[in-house]
């Protein structure tokens, strides 16, 4: 080989130039930007659909509630909502929280009505668990014609929204609807 052709192969076999080497950086970080807001997308709908499934959970909670208490159901719909800061006298519950310092009661059921909408609520619930989260229950009164506002048997609507995490708009909300017919009470 001679010498003037293995200077003219070095000169064709520079090697990459700066600008390519920037062109590479900024493809390669333009990817990893859209992979990493990927991640934050993801991460955000796991949080809403881990809410929403707390929220189903909390209203077949009331709905059993409800159903065990059909003397009462109308009670549901018409009472206030539950001040969290409270525990309502007397507590009703079922089985004793060992780490509370109140005593069960018997309660009427009315009383237990109050106390389940307060328990769904307050004490681990809507209100507890979920960003923003509120309740209500409202009667959609199947026979207008009565003086009931929440005839037997008429469905009740349980409603829980909450705040969506990661959205701009800090008024973005979800919701989870759900329609309960308890039957009607025993005589």
């Amino acid at each position: 080989m001679k010498p003037t052709q293995t200077i003219r192969s070095q000169r064709n076999c520079r090697g990459m130039t700066l600008v390519e080497v920037l062109v590479a950086a900024f493809v390669i970080a333009t990817g990893l930007m859209g992979v990493a807001a990927l991640q934050v997308t993801a991460l955000q709908g796991a949080s809403n659909a881990d809410y929403r499934s707390r929220a189903t959970d909390l209203a077949a909670s009331l709905a059993d509630r409800m159903r065990a208490n059909l003397p009462a159901v109308d009670d549901y719909a018409s009472a206030t909502a539950a001040d969290c800061d409270t525990i309502p006298a007397p507590v009703c519950a079922m089985t004793l929280d060992p780490n509370s310092s109140t005593t069960v009661a018997s309660c009427s059921t009315q009383q237990m009505a109050i106390f389940d909408l307060w328990e769904v609520r307050c004490r681990n619930g809507v209100q507890t668990s979920l960003p923003g989260g509120q309740m209500t229950v409202a009667c959609i009164d199947n026979d207008t014609t009565d003086e009931d506002s929440c005839s037997e048997l008429s469905p009740l609507r349980v409603t829980i929204t909450w705040r969506l995490q990661g959205d701009d708009d800090a008024t973005a909300t979800e919701q989870v609807v759900t329609t309960v017919i308890p039957g009607a009470p025993w005589k």
